[in-house]
């Protein structure tokens, strides 16, 4: 049975996780990378096996656009930039016009893609959750349960805080700032606040020091709660039931074990079904927003069509890492190849599991992919007057992906274009393979299909006593000036006939 319908069984049969709401979080904190995609299909695949099973479920992503800037992403000029770090993601001005702030311009691109993906989850702005009221109440009873909070940063952690240390960050009123400032009492009504010069080393606070509400309301945002606390926080404000999160959140001593002690001693809610998963990678390196480390989310699109990049990720179980390597000329040629597989299973009732994975991998109806291999696809790309043959077999969508790939993955071997000029690898040429170039070249006048004419050529060669090698190499090098290539036939019949009469004919 596929992994996101044994998760639903479990759900399902617990009947502890209901209503059943499903949901991933994501800080915009820089361009969204492709490992955060991960997070995304999983409760998308986790929200569908739910709903194929009856269940009334709900999906929702939260992007936390109210954490501060800590770091400036590497291709935006820090100069513009370094007088935001530690302010709040949604008071920075967006990198290009038509955004509405920083945290909205990364977290639509990041939107757009998955949407693309077929994952179209409810959207949920963290600092909408404050300014609507809903975190004010829990916010409350984190502060009064200040000691609890400590008591489990000391049960997990051995960390002793200071009496006067409080589970609130709050938004300097004087320079806007959260990462330099802390709070340091509480009275049940207001917190009292240092915004402090030193406190981190990227960023200078200004130094002020006052009381203010913890409360937010729609005139504004005042502050927030630390992560850790903030996580099961937001559980418990929105309803969620379900929400996993990758390895590091969910190791043992990590975020996930905090957020449950948070929950059991201090907010009295139930923690919902953890999903742990794997990370992406590309090319063995784990993605980072703000570092701009990795093949961004919005990149994948070009590389690969919506069902491929769903697929990339429905294939693989959900506790194995995915190490994505398109710099690897096999990575994505084998990636189509297995997409064709798991397709025959569906269409031809074969392997479950198979099936299974290429029915979630499906972005709307499920339809059959082309026969065509990946890499023959490859070759008729770069072949003259093949687009009649791509439409004919239903290749134009990835015909694109196909051009992609020649131009940045493909290694050289397997690039080629016709010579515009007769190669200075002719002179390298036998008498017998030039025999065999003008015997081709009078077989050019009679009307052939790819296949019978490859034959042909073969049996040209051996008339001459050509090795296969030498029969091919010859046509290879006197068209393209290397001595390998796609299939001889369906190359020579991509081409003007006149011209490859006049060529074999002038060697």
């Amino acid at each position: 049975m596929f992994w996101a319908d044994q998760v639903a069984d479990e759900i399902l049969k617990s009947k502890r996780y209901i209503p059943y709401w499903v949901d991933d979080m994501k800080t915009p904190s820089g361009r969204v990378h492709v490992g955060a995609l991960r997070g995304v299909v999983v409760h998308d695949l986790v929200f569908k096996a739910l709903k194929n099973k009856g269940a009334n479920a709900k999906f929702t992503y939260v992007f936390e656009n109210h954490d501060p800037m800590d770091d400036i992403p590497s291709y935006l000029p820090r100069g513009k930039y370094e007088k935001y770090l530690g302010m709040p993601l949604f008071k920075i001005p967006s990198p290009e016009p038509g955004f509405s702030d920083f945290a909205s311009y990364h977290a639509l691109e990041f939107k757009n893609v998955f949407n693309a993906m077929g994952c179209e989850p409810e959207i949920i702005w963290t600092k909408d959750l404050y300014t609507g009221g809903k975190m004010n109440p829990i916010i409350k009873e984190v502060l009064d349960k200040a000691d609890k909070v400590r008591q489990v940063y000391k049960t997990l952690y051995d960390k002793d805080l200071p009496k006067n240390w409080y589970p609130f960050q709050l938004y300097c009123p004087n320079c806007g700032k959260v990462s330099t400032t802390i709070v340091t009492d509480w009275d049940g009504e207001k917190v009292a606040y240092e915004c402090q010069v030193d406190k981190v080393k990227w960023t200078k606070g200004c130094g002020s020091k006052g009381e203010a509400s913890p409360f937010s309301s729609k005139e504004g945002m005042t502050g927030k709660l630390p992560w850790k606390v903030e996580w099961p926080a937001k559980w418990k404000a929105i309803g969620i039931t379900v929400e996993g999160a990758g390895k590091d959140h969910m190791s043992s001593g990590g975020s996930h074990d905090f957020a449950k002690l948070i929950c059991e001693n201090v907010i009295d809610y139930p923690v919902p079904y953890p999903i742990t998963y794997e990370w992406l990678l590309v090319g063995g390196k784990k993605m980072s927003s703000s570092r701009g480390v990795g093949t961004s989310a919005k990149e994948m699109l070009q590389i690969l069509p919506p069902q491929l990049n769903r697929f990339l990720m429905v294939r693989i179980k959900v506790n194995q890492q995915i190490n994505f390597d398109p710099s690897d000329p096999q990575t994505i040629p084998a990636l189509f190849d297995d997409y064709q597989r798991c397709a025959q299973a569906y269409f031809n009732h074969g392997d479950k599991d198979q099936a299974r994975i290429f029915e979630l991998s499906q972005v709307g109806k499920a339809e059959k992919p082309p026969y065509v291999r990946f890499s023959v696809l490859a070759q008729w790309v770069q072949m003259p007057n093949m687009e009649e043959e791509i439409i004919k077999n239903g290749l134009t969508d990835w015909a694109g992906y196909a051009r992609v790939w020649v131009e940045r993955f493909a290694p050289e071997k397997d690039k080629f274009s016709i010579q515009k000029d007769l190669p200075e690898t002719t002179k390298k040429l036998s008498a017998a393979q030039k025999k065999l170039l003008y015997k081709i070249a009078a077989e050019l006048n009679k009307k052939w299909v790819a296949e019978e004419f490859q034959t042909r050529i073969y049996d040209l060669g051996k008339e001459l006593e050509l090795s296969g090698n030498d029969t091919f190499a010859a046509i290879y090098l006197s068209l393209l000036g290397k001595n390998h290539g796609p299939k001889a036939a369906w190359l020579i019949l991509s081409l003007d006939r006149k011209f490859v009469k006049e060529r074999f004919n002038a060697v």
